[in-house]
């Protein structure tokens, strides 16, 4: 009787964590659409928050890829970013980050910048538009973790131990 049980309990698992993975699947398929209009839809009491808005149009949401955003996302968290740092730090291409800041030059979410002693290396900064739509994102993550957290409050210590193990393993066969 407990083997059985277990078996069904297995079963179950093994049917939740499949309908997991291929939620997360579609939910990847519509990443980018799905931040856009989590952006343009933000509608907070937060002050900080609406004089971010302010400086961004909507135009200026709509344009921007998720590959463009990382790379807002990179500039934002260091300072001054040369193109070797962002491809290295997003495992991406130097060709397609110099792809991704063109754009983004062109769009006046970024500037170029070059140091008096190395007329040769460019660097990256965000301009206010860039700021705006890196703390935008930023806000989107925190609370997005807001809401994991309060999951995850109510779950004692050693469920949590389990649940990490469990993804531990499960991340090694998907």
């Amino acid at each position: 009787m407990i083997i059985e049980e277990k078996e069904e309990k297995l079963e179950e698992l093994f049917e939740k964590v499949i309908s997991f993975i291929n939620h997360l699947n579609e939910a990847e398929k519509n990443q980018e659409k799905n931040l856009i209009e989590k952006i343009l839809n933000i509608k907070e009491d937060n002050e900080e928050i609406k004089k971010e808005l302010s400086k961004i149009t909507d135009k200026d949401i709509k344009g921007i890829t998720l590959s463009e955003f990382h790379v807002i996302e990179c500039i934002g968290k260091n300072n001054m970013p040369n193109s070797i740092f962002i491809s290295k730090d997003l495992n991406m291409t130097k060709g397609g980050i110099s792809k991704i800041n063109s754009k983004l030059l062109s769009k006046e979410i970024i500037k170029a910048n070059k140091i008096e002693n190395n007329k040769k290396e460019i660097y990256y900064n965000l301009t206010e538009k860039g700021v705006a739509l890196f703390k935008l994102h930023q806000y989107l993550h925190e609370k997005k973790r807001e809401k994991l957290m309060k999951v995850l409050d109510n779950y004692k210590q050693e469920e949590i131990t389990t649940i990490l193990k469990f993804l531990d393993d499960l991340k090694k066969i998907v």
